[in-house]
Order: structure tokens, then sequence, then C-alpha cells
């Protein structure tokens, strides 16, 4: 049997030494038509910081060390142009010596990987300061240039996971002034949700990356960028960095079938609509877990799960297709940031009923010296608490939180398994009941109505329909409160609650949530059943109002 790759990154790479190490007699060639194969795709914004000090170190495997390790033809400069599903061999040129051959095939697996985004609206991309960050020659260059030209202004397009770890990693350098687009109709790190999208706006705002918002790039000049308003940034050094595409063409001029959104067509089983050619990584859209719909997920355990898998399944060894929820951790500057699962707009556009709850809490014991402070959400479902997905960041552990209700999501266990799990205490590394604890309890006292929250997006649009009281004290509602609201500071509502309306509703809120959620419940033991508590309380409605510039926070300056 003999099997041909297209792509020797994360997914071919994987898929060709895991067929290897399968099955000895199968004929493997792989093309990869740039330089680098099997590279450290995630880890090349670090070697902008000097994080990754030589960019060697970011190669994992050679054209010779997959002949002498795998007997794996691997060639690099070498870009497959054409496909003949008929006679069943690809059509590849040698890009170093600009020759053209034919390669048979028995099986062809695509893994092209996905390509930049370049709308056609944008002039200038052909500048030699004008750059991408998709593989280890893009991160050299741009160095070099760093170095080189003396880079003072550097502006990055886009406000996805690329962008902000790279910012980050420029910013590391010093003495550079960084601007970042978030264009027109999108927004910054659009997979999260809007109640913690705050949070990290702040975050890279306070580490001086100016973040330009509600323009659209037209065209990019040697020294500058200029935006639809006919406004300019200085910019000596252009960072794209507007998203990706899947590299489908050559699929598409072989005439396999496509998605809607350009990505190749497969089954359960990445399989094509060509019974001898499968694809996998960014290039296809896998089954998500939880819906069972195709969804886009250009991330890399994805992509090695599918290699793995189809290797096994090629020669015709057990193995289940995997399914994908989409687990995934980033730093932006010294904020951790994690998501698992499904966000709001993936549940409404699959018609799910779920509810959601904010917490903060520390991810370790308060007093101890290096307590840090993490924002939690969990989004279940509305009637039987199924944990649809969660997402958390902060200045403290993040990424093992999210990893423990990844792990809950994939055994379908809803919000009284997660407030069941035992995990383990130490005042060093976590509370006695962890916050993924506290968040499923929490989770629980709304969805068995033991209390009523007011999301924060509500409250503002409909904050007149509410008594609003702030249980902080009363230099925190001095400096900063919420429109329209009463400070109860100092109130014994054991004693003295007889000035609460009962025919109206009251919201209630203080920094973090715990104190409002104790007295909701107390109330609720008088008979009140017009109590809510405000979502994530004030720390969260702060950073949120400050994201959405809804101006309803009254503050004394």
């Amino acid at each position: 049997m003999k099997v041909v790759i297209v792509g020797a990154v994360a997914g071919g790479a994987t898929f060709a030494a895991n067929l290897r190490r399968l099955d000895e007699t199968c004929e493997i060639v792989m093309f990869e038509k740039d330089r680098d194969l099997s590279f450290g795709n995630c880890e090349i914004p670090y070697y902008l910081s000097y994080e990754i000090e030589n960019s060697s170190s970011l190669i994992n495997r050679t054209p010779e060390s997959f002949l002498k390790g795998y007997n794996i033809k691997a060639k690099r400069y070498h870009e497959v142009i054409s496909i003949n599903r008929k006679e069943k061999y690809v059509e590849v040129l040698d890009k170093e010596n600009n020759t053209i051959f034919n390669e048979t095939y028995d099986y062809l697996i695509l893994a092209p990987g996905s390509k930049e985004n370049r709308p056609s609206s944008i002039s200038g991309y052909d500048n030699p300061h004008v750059f991408s960050v998709k593989n280890v020659v893009d991160v050299e260059k741009i160095r070099s240039y760093i170095e080189e030209e003396k880079v003072k202004n550097v502006f990055i397009a886009g406000g996805g996971f690329v962008a902000i770890e790279t910012a980050e990693s420029i910013h590391k350098l010093g003495n550079i002034n960084i601007s970042m687009l978030i264009r027109k109709n999108t927004s910054l790190l659009s997979i999260i949700d809007m109640d913690l999208k705050g949070f990290i706006k702040e975050n890279i705002k306070e580490n001086n990356v100016n973040i330009i918002e509600g323009k659209s790039l037209v065209e990019i000049d040697k020294n500058f960028v200029k935006f639809d308003d006919g406004s300019e940034e200085n910019a000596d050094l252009v960072i794209l960095a507007l998203g990706a595409r899947p590299s489908s063409d050559l699929a598409k001029n072989a005439g396999l079938n496509l998605e809607e959104d350009r990505s190749i067509s497969v089954d359960v089983n990445f399989r094509t609509s060509d019974e001898a050619i499968f694809a996998i990584g960014d290039v296809i859209n896998p089954i998500n877990f939880i819906t069972k719909e195709k969804t886009k997920l250009n991330l890399a355990w994805p992509a090695h799960r599918q290699a793995k898998f189809l290797a096994k399944y090629l020669l015709g060894k057990k193995a289940n297709p995997p399914e994908f929820i989409g687990t995934f951790a980033l730093r932006s500057f010294d904020l951790n940031i994690a998501m698992t699962g499904l966000n709001e707009a993936s549940l409404e556009k699959s018609g799910f009923s779920y509810e959601s709850v904010l917490i903060s809490h520390r991810d370790s014991v308060a007093i101890m010296p290096d307590s840090k402070p993490i924002y939690l959400k969990i989004l279940f479902d509305k009637n039987d608490g199924t944990i649809y997905g969660a997402q958390g960041l902060g200045y403290g552990v993040v990424d093992k939180r999210i990893d423990v209700i990844a792990s809950m999501i994939k055994r379908k266990a809803t919000i009284y398994d997660l407030y069941d799990l035992e995990l383990a205490y130490q005042p060093l590394y976590s509370t006695v009941e962890d916050a993924t604890n506290i968040l499923a309890n929490q989770a629980i006292n709304i969805f068995e109505g033991k209390l009523k929250a007011v999301k924060i997006k509500d409250l503002i649009e409909n904050y007149k329909a509410y008594e609003i009281y702030d249980l902080r004290d009363k230099n925190s509602y001095e400096k900063a409160h919420i429109k329209t609201a009463k400070s109860l500071d100092g109130i014994n509502f054991r004693d003295d609650h007889s000035f609460l309306p009962r025919d109206k509703k009251i919201v209630l809120y203080d920094t973090n949530g715990g104190k409002s959620s104790n007295t909701a419940k107390l109330l609720a033991n008088y008979g009140f059943d017009n109590i809510y508590i405000l979502d994530g309380s004030f720390v969260f409605f702060e950073k949120y109002d400050k994201m959405a510039e809804t101006n309803m926070i009254d503050k004394n300056i």
C-alpha cells in the first residue's frame, strides 16, 4: 500500500509517524511546500520574545530524520499542484529545482492546514515590512527585521489568538509601540463570551498596547497603515493576524466536495467525496462532541487525534472516530485564559436551552502569599444540568480548572457531578472546596431556584425595572457604583429588612457575589420572592461596562 500525504506539519507528520509505527510495509511519501516539516506551530510566537532562543529548537523532525527513523520519504519545498483522481496520482512541483513530476498513490491524505486571511479590500500586502505568523520562517524574518531595522512601531491587524500572543511577545522586547486592530464587525478573542472579554481588553491595554476598534484596514504603506475613515497609524512593521481560511484550493480543483466555508467535506472517518482521499487538520471541520455538528476547530490536539485515528482506520484496525469539544489555554501578558466546550453563541446557534453562571474565587487559600483571583463561567442545560462549556481567566491557575470541567463534559456529567468531584486540596494549590466545586454549587443554586440571578446585559437594558442595592462598604460605593444603586452598607438584614419593597424586583450586588448570594438566601427565609443577585456581581459588571461602553457606572473621580 502506498500512501501520499500533502502537508507535513501537525496533522500530516503525526499521521505519517503513526502509520509507520503500525505498519512497516506501507510506502509513505510526504510533501511539504515550505521549508520546515513537523515544527512547533503553537510555540513560534515565543521565538519573537527570545523565550525560545534558537529557531532550530522549534523544528521537531527533518527529511533526514523522517527517512532514518521512520523510513518515510519526506520532501520539503515540494508543492502538490494537482490531483488526478481517475489515475490516482498527484502532480508535484519541486520548488528548488523548478521541475514537475507525478507521484502515484493508493491513498491520498490531505493535511495542508490553513492559510492567513487576506481580504482583497486591503492594499499593500507586498510591502517588505508586512508579515504573517504561520511558520518558523515567518518568525525568523520578523525577529531579524525588528533587529536590523530598529523597529519602533508595530501594528497588528487582528484580535485573536495569534494577535494576542504576538503582541505579548513583542512587548517583552521593550521600547516598541504596539497597536492592535479589532476590525469593524469583529470582536476581541471572539470565542470568549462578552462577560469575560472586559478582563482581557483591560489586561492588554494595561500593558500599553493601543487597541483600535470600529475601523477597517484599507491600506498598508511604507511607514503607516490607513483605515476606512481616512485616519492613519504609524507602522514600521505590520503583522497580519486576520484569521485563517482552509487551504482547500487543491481539493476544490480536484472536484472534491467542500463545505460552505470552503473546508473539505469529510465523513466521520475523515474520508472525502473520493473513496481514496482523506483529509485531516485545519482544512476540515470535525464533529463536535456536544452538538454532533461539524465545527471549525483550528487547534493542535484535534489535528493530532484525527491523525492517530486515521492511521488505524486506514489499516483496518479498531478505532472510534474522534469527536471534539474544543479545549484551549492562552496567555495574554500576565493574564491566563482557558475555555472548553461551547460558548453562548454556539449554544444559541444550535438551539440549546441553557443557563450560565459567573463566579470569582481564588486559585488557593486567600491568606497564602501567592493566592490570586480567578474568574469562571459555566454553561449547562436548563433542564437536566448537563455541562456544555466553561470559560475562565485570571492571574492564578485557570487551565487546571478548565481541564477538570473538560473531562466532565466528555463524561456527559452534570453540575451535580462537578460539585461532588473530590479534588486535591492543599492551601498552596486550592481552597478546601476548589473553585470548580464552588462554580458548580452556584450553578446548582440557580438551577434549583434557591437563587435568582439577573444577567449583566439584562440589567443594563432594563435597570429601571429593578431596585438596585449595593452591599459593599461605603467607600467602595462612593468610588464607583451601578447607576441608580443605593448603598446598604452596615445593614443587618435579620433585624432590618422592612424597608425593602415586596412589589418590585430587587437586585443585590457586592464585589464578588458571596455577600449578595447569602443575603438573598437569608431574605428568602423572610418571605421575599422578588430578590435577584447580579450574576458575577460588581467585578464582572465593571469590566463589562467598560468593554461595552454602556456608561452604567457612576464614579466619583
